[in-house]
């Protein structure tokens, strides 16, 4: 292949350098050259500061040249301190169950593609997730839920007066969506993976869901439940018994 003009190289140096103005420098170089690929392919102008932080990834806005944003999460290569819990649901998940993982590196894109596996199904049964856009290796692209590049809010993040019934409801529906027609459990649901945008819930997280399947479906159905009905009873909202709610879903509720 040709090499660039060392004018070209230069211009394009730039304009790579301008994608990460505010991104912080933890991410490897791999990942830097992937996110310029992702960048070419979907328009993207510039990567913005992280808007959330977690034990597995960190989540940042991405603007395009026509103002539209994506939200960009990436998972770390580098920690082991998720490694247990990634092997426990995706080794144990039937859907893996082929998938041969020799290092830490590719365990965490199978992390990945397993969120975006994830989202793609509970997304086309009509559960309210961020839509996903693409995967490569440890990077998911997604719908950005909010505006202008601020987040929209999570449920815990709420004020009092803006927990109410109607929110409860709506959030007990995504998940008997998600287990009745996704046939997935989220796994590890809480106040603090749901976000709320224009009054209606969106559930973010779940790459740890498992299908119904699934040796301790049952088990983290009942948590996520309690999770929730737990956080809506402390707000003063009237919440349906986990039993009544395990029953309707078709689990026994014992």
């Amino acid at each position: 292949m040709a090499e660039l003009p060392k004018r070209i190289k230069e211009e394009k140096r730039r304009k790579d350098e301008d994608l990460f103005k505010v991104v912080d420098s933890t991410i490897d170089s791999r990942t830097y050259f992937n996110l310029i690929q992702i960048a070419r392919r979907l328009n993207i102008e510039q990567y913005l500061g992280a808007i959330s932080s977690g034990k597995e990834a960190r989540v940042y806005p991405a603007r395009t040249y026509d103002g539209k944003y994506y939200a960009i999460k990436i998972y770390y290569t580098s920690t082991a301190q998720s490694k247990r819990a990634i092997k426990k649901y995706t080794i144990g998940d039937v859907r893996f169950e082929d998938i041969k993982v020799s290092n830490t590196r590719q365990l965490i894109n199978t992390w990945a593609k397993k969120e975006f596996k994830n989202l793609t199904r509970l997304y086309e049964v009509g559960v309210r997730v961020p839509k996903p856009i693409l995967v490569y290796e440890n990077i998911l692209v997604m719908e950005f839920i909010g505006e202008d590049g601020l987040r929209a809010p999570l449920l815990r993040e709420l004020e009092d007066n803006e927990i109410t019934q109607e929110l409860y409801e709506d959030l007990i529906a995504q998940i008997k969506i998600m287990v009745g027609k996704a046939k997935l459990v989220h796994g590890d649901l809480s106040e603090y993976n749901v976000m709320v945008y224009n009054g209606q819930c969106y559930i973010i997280d779940v790459s740890q869901a498992i299908p119904l399947e699934h040796e301790e479906a049952e088990k983290l159905l009942r948590r996520d439940i309690e999770n929730i009905n737990n956080f809506f009873k402390s707000k003063g909202i009237n919440i349906k018994p986990t039993d009544e709610l395990l029953l309707e879903l078709g689990f026994s509720g014992a």
